[in-house]
């Protein structure tokens, strides 16, 4: 746009200019166009706009641009002229033709000759006659780009989750109009695009309206074969002769309608692929093939397929669309094909799963029914590699039809993934359901169903239900004593231990812990794959008995393994643990990333519960890393989505978040009505690891609004909380909660209180809680008159705050720094001549240190600094800090 208002700028000043736009249909060089002409009106040009379409090379000589290029020769138009063609490589002969005499001649009157064509469609003497402009114009070329990351991004805005944006930049190839288009498509892995808008369709339609029957039927066949192609298949598959296929194949690549693609790494003498020009006009080609040809076409590409030593990969999507019902062999290939590619392309494999099971006959009979049911599981798997739990249960559902209820060890494996699922999917009361159904069919000794007890005891120890789960967890023990069951014995220690500290049992906790913690680090990869869940569970347990180091190391060991693996649904849980985790020993940097990656991948769940706590926990991270007010946003949608019945411990969770985020805002009492929401008679079912921190956020919200006896009685609370949970870091909030009541009546006994909460943090690794009681505590020795220990302090909480990248923090501490200093009493121990502030920068002066250090060692800014030093110097009757030096070692003297 700068460039076109240069041009007008020129224009107005006489001088003529050509402007070339190129580049792919849809990256906006018609919009520039209208832009151009919009504002060439607005100047006072005379505007004359006109476009060639594919038809053109066809009509009668007497066409619009060709007249439009007579106008503009031969007329005077007094402030000059402007005009406009559009997509010119359509242009015939005669079009060709006046438009060379217009670059070799230009009229008399100013003139802005803007044109767009596609130069891979343009013909060689339209190239030739633009590119050879007379030297009266001043020519420019601007070659349309497609689109980076970030302008896609900025286009598609909100409007889709992160994973979907993504993919949604990536389909579009940066090109603005596709990719509109694609924001308002639903889009499948396997299957391609949605029903493309009318519009949309008919234009790129118009690309092929003018091919032969055999141009069309090439291109056909391309979109048969996919992207990219081998050009040699398109003989077999088309039906017409080689030497007919090849002379087609050339046009299309002349139209640009399909182009050269060399695979990366591919050897210079290698065969050249070819592609689309873009996947929607290949999904056009395909929409408008006749139903009857394309079966038949994919029928050819697999026979060409298989002749020419093609992989089962390769053939699978022509088998998948081309094989009849009963054919065990096409039905074999696709199992076959799903596997190989279930990590690589989980939604193209679960599409094979679904093939081969439509293709299967479903006869009754039981080695059928074997076959379908291992055809379901392998479907169930592929959908959960995609994160389309809901279809994996009801594919997990249709296998448990086919397993005879005579036969229940073929159902438990089935019935315990389907718990699972369904647990992972927030229906915990259905996978309860699921599991003591199937318990009925078992004795209650009977070892065999020992993994639906689990299951069982998980389901209830998550919902609170401690004695129940402890019941079912005892009896698997004792069955399992001495014996070789390491599933059962590692999962029921890593239940015991979230168990545990839900219940706030620390003796318990330890013990199961580190049971689970042992067998845990011990195991290769492959087989802590399959424990993900357990690992989840420990790492929660360790999170809530403080041991966050631990839980760390866990989680971004099991992230990695589950994105190995394909199991999006348990990353999710991982990731939520680990940003917990992250956000207590201060990591902010990583904590929003990790919750940034749990909201993407709650998105592809459809898990909006779990959506608004991973937005929780960003916004608890970056109210420290930014200030409240920018986490604020985040933190009251993530409570909104929570505001259903059955939300439960989530939401106490994210209105606690909030609570605190409103606190440092200044505004206690909003935080005080969401603490009481949670904390009230009860209406908490908080783990009690949660329950002193509460409580020490409802004594400071009291104390900030004057009320003493209600912040009395929670510091009380929070008292009480740490003496039934005791851990350091619960400790310390008790410790802090009653330095806030206590403070300004005592300061003496607030240091006391507030040293031993900043201790208590300490030991339990939560540094940023730390830097919090370092600056109550920095205050409390202000107030005893100890400002030197205070600034000791409050310089310790600051660079806490600064290595850990906590803004907000680091602004409080310099903010306290500045008040304390504000409040020191002032000496004159030169006869009059310098204060107390003024002194000790003259001291650091004498002893090196440049203003910027000066300033940061004592919290103030460098104006700041420079200020003082300006005052001193007068004081002292000297101009330089060498003067300065001279003064000072002459008044100790």
């Amino acid at each position: 746009m700068s460039v076109l208002r240069g041009a007008l700028a020129d224009c107005a000043d006489g001088a003529s200019t050509a402007i070339e736009l190129t580049g792919d249909p849809g990256l906006g060089k018609s919009r520039l166009l209208r832009e151009l002409a919009e504002a060439g009106h607005a100047g006072g040009l005379t505007v004359l706009a006109g476009r060639a379409t594919e038809f053109d090379r066809a009509r009668s000589p007497d066409d619009e641009i060709a007249t439009l290029l007579t106008l503009a020769t031969s007329a005077d138009h007094g402030h000059g002229v402007l005009l406009c063609l559009d997509d010119l490589h359509w242009a015939d002969e005669r079009t060709v033709q006046r438009l060379h005499v217009l670059l070799r001649r230009p009229p008399a009157t100013p003139l802005i000759l803007a044109y767009s064509h596609r130069p891979r469609q343009a013909s060689a003497r339209l190239l030739a006659s633009l590119h050879h402009a007379a030297t009266h114009y001043r020519t420019t070329r601007l070659p349309l780009p497609p689109l980076d990351r970030q302008a896609c991004r900025t286009l598609i805005r909100a409007r889709h989750e992160p994973a979907r944006r993504e993919q949604l930049c990536a389909m579009s190839g940066g090109n603005p109009l596709y990719l509109q288009v694609l924001c308002e498509l639903g889009i499948d892995d396997a299957t391609g695009f949605a029903e493309l808008p009318d519009t949309l369709r008919a234009t790129l339609a118009r690309e092929t309206a003018l091919l032969t029957e055999a141009e069309l039927t090439v291109l056909r066949a391309a979109a048969v074969l996919g992207d990219p192609f081998d050009p040699m298949l398109l003989t077999p598959v088309s039906g017409l002769a080689e030497e007919s296929a090849l002379a087609a194949l050339d046009v299309l690549a002349q139209a640009d309608l399909v182009r050269v693609c060399r695979p990366s790494g591919a050897r210079p003498d290698s065969r050249r692929l070819l592609r689309f020009r873009h996947p929607l006009l290949r999904e056009v080609v395909s929409e408008e093939t006749p139903p009857g040809w394309r079966l038949l076409a994919n029928a050819r590409a697999d026979r060409a397929l298989c002749e020419a030593g093609a992989g089962i990969v390769e053939r699978a999507p022509h088998v998948a669309r081309t094989a009849r019902v009963g054919d065990t062999e096409a039905v074999r290939l696709l199992i076959e094909a799903a596997a190989r590619t279930a990590h690589t392309a989980p939604a193209t494999a679960a599409a094979w799963q679904l093939a081969a099971l439509r293709l299967s006959a479903p006869n009754g009979s039981r080695e059928t029914n074997r076959g379908r049911l291992g055809l379901l599981l392998g479907l169930a798997d592929a959908y959960g590699v995609t994160g389309d739990l809901a279809a994996c249960r009801d594919a997990l559902g249709q296998a448990l039809d086919l397993v005879p209820p005579d036969q229940p060890e073929q159902r438990v494996p089935v019935v315990v993934l389907r718990s699972v699922v369904e647990r992972i999917l927030g229906s915990v009361t259905t996978a309860e359901r699921v599991l003591e159904a199937e318990l009925e069919l078992w004795p209650t000794t009977d070892k065999r169903a020992d993994p639906l007890r689990l299951q069982l005891a998980t389901n209830r120890m998550g919902q609170g239900r401690f004695d129940e789960a402890d019941a079912l967890l005892d009896a698997l023990h004792v069955r399992t004593r001495g014996s070789e069951d390491r599933r059962v014995t590692v999962s029921t220690a890593a239940c015991r231990s979230l168990g545990a500290a839900y219940s706030g049992r620390i003796k318990p906790l330890r013990t199961h812990s580190a049971e689970a913690s042992s067998a845990f680090d011990v195991m290769p990869d492959d087989e802590l794959a399959t424990f993900l869940d357990e690992l989840g569970q420990l790492g929660w347990a360790e999170v809530l008995a403080e041991q966050h180091r631990d839980a760390i190391r866990h989680m971004s060991r099991g992230v990695r393994i589950a994105r190995q693996t394909g199991q999006r649904h348990v990353a999710l849980y991982l990731l939520l643990c680990q940003s917990y985790a992250q956000h207590a020993t201060g990591d902010l940097t990583n904590a929003i990333a990790s919750a940034s990656g749990a909201e993407e991948a709650a998105y592809l769940l459809d898990r909006p519960d779990l959506v608004a706590y991973a937005l929780t926990l960003r916004a608890a991270s970056t109210s420290l890393q930014v200030n409240p007010a920018a986490a604020a946003g985040a933190a009251e949608r993530g409570l909104r989505a929570l505001a259903r019945p059955g939300s439960g411990r989530l939401r106490e969770l994210a209105a606690a978040v909030l609570a605190s985020v409103r606190l440092d805002q200044g505004r206690p009492e909003d935080c005080l009505e969401l603490l009481r929401s949670i904390c009230g008679v009860d209406r908490s079912v908080a783990t009690h690891a949660l329950r002193a921190t509460w409580y020490c956020v409802g004594a400071q919200a009291e104390m900030a609004r004057g009320d003493v006896a209600a912040a009395q009685d929670w510091a009380d609370a929070a008292v009480e909380a740490a003496e039934a949970m005791p851990l350091p870091g619960q400790r310390g909030y008790a410790h802090l909660a009653m330095g806030c009541r206590v403070g300004e009546e005592d300061p003496a006994h607030a240091v006391e209180l507030f040293s031993a909460a900043a201790d208590s943090f300490g030991a339990a690794g939560l540094v940023l809680v730390e830097s919090r009681a370092l600056l109550q505590l920095g205050r409390a020795l202000s107030a005893t008159g100890r400002p030197d220990e205070a600034t000791t302090v409050i310089g310790r909480a600051k660079q806490i705050a600064d290595a850990h990248g906590a803004a907000f923090l680091a602004s409080l501490a310099t903010n306290t720094q500045r008040r304390i200093g504000a409040r020191r009493p002032r000496r004159d121990p030169t006869g009059g001549a310098l204060s107390e502030q003024e002194r000790r920068i003259s001291a650091m002066v004498a002893s090196g240190l440049s203003n910027r250090d000066i300033a940061a060692g004592l919290f103030v800014s460098v104006k700041t600094v420079e200020a003082h030093l300006t005052r001193i110097f007068r004081k002292l009757g000297v101009t330089s800090r060498s003067g300065l030096v001279s003064a000072l070692s002459q008044s100790s003297g």
